[in-house]
């Protein structure tokens, strides 16, 4: 399991005042995984990448919504360093005692699992939801949210208390519903999907990848960009890159084993792909991590 030691503090982010932050980020490689103290709602606004949650490496894209309880640790990662490879995305922090407070004010009328789990009193047996937003009624509750926190007019605690309210609700139906059917196609395509999370740094074909599929590789190919966003080499490339970072932030791994742990077996194709996607070597991004723990002390 990986070691989490970096927590954020909810004081450096909300009041007694005003105990929400609203805020939209770009996501990067920079940041490392961390937990935090406070509960957290999430909305991928735009683009698509990997969220790291605990030991769990799930893609995600617009109108992804993900419930994380207090201890949680994770980190996103967008699926490139160009422009067209942004991950933007909505916080949604929360004092856990002010949520605790209007559950119990106003009862909620609602037996919505994920708040309950997320205001237990130990956090080791909470555990993470991911919910999808339809029809971008999520979306709009965030965009708002977001709106009211940066003005902070009169009346925004009252206002975010509002919306607060109504995303819960919203969650609580989402929750509710019926699960959505999945077509033979989609199964298929998750059964290579799930291939390729658990030997991407392997040596994986796009040919092998289709035969589990069932796919002609041509159709596949189509199939696969479009579900993912990115072709079958570019998905490979990003999971075996982030795997590295993962590997540089949390081990003393030299590079060459890093570079074999991640699949590749010649050094100068892995600095070359991790150059051009992060931005920095290998050795640059590790710096920049001991920095940043080292300021966070």
């Amino acid at each position: 399991m990986l070691q989490v030691n970096r927590v954020l503090k909810g004081e450096n982010l909300y009041s007694e005042q005003l105990p929400v932050n609203v805020n939209r980020s770009e996501e990067n490689f920079y940041l490392e995984q961390h937990k935090h103290d406070f509960i957290e709602i999430i909305y991928v606004e735009n683009g698509a990448g990997f969220h790291y949650i605990e030991d769990e490496l799930v893609r995600v894209r617009r109108g992804d919504v993900f419930y994380l309880p207090v201890g949680t640790s994770h980190v996103f990662r967008p699926t490139g360093q160009s422009p067209t490879s942004q991950l933007i995305i909505y916080n949604c922090v929360i004092k856990p005692s002010f949520l605790k407070s209007l559950q119990d004010i106003h009862e909620l009328e609602l037996p919505f699992f994920p708040l309950a789990n997320a205001l237990q009193v130990d956090h080791q047996d909470r555990i993470w939801f991911t919910f999808r937003d339809q029809g971008e009624e999520i979306g709009a509750i965030f965009r708002n949210m977001f709106a009211e926190y940066v003005v902070q007019g009169p009346g925004c605690r009252t206002v975010l208390t509002a919306w607060l309210l109504l995303l819960h609700v919203k969650l609580f139906q989402r929750d509710n519903g019926d699960p959505s059917p999945h077509n033979k196609t989609g199964n298929q395509m998750q059964a290579a999907l799930e291939w390729l999370e658990q030997n991407f740094n392997e040596a994986v074909t796009l040919e092998k990848a289709a035969a589990i599929a069932n796919m002609s590789p041509r159709h596949f190919y189509r199939l696969f960009k479009r579900q993912t966003g990115q072709t079958f080499l570019e998905y490979v490339q990003n999971k075996r890159i982030i795997q590295s970072c993962m590997l540089l932030e949390s081990t003393d791994l030299n590079v060459s084993e890093i570079a074999y742990e991640a699949g590749y077996k010649d050094l100068k194709s892995f600095y070359r792909v991790f150059k051009r996607l992060v931005g920095t070597t290998p050795n640059e991004y590790r710096r920049q991590q001991m920095n940043n723990r080292a300021v966070d002390v």
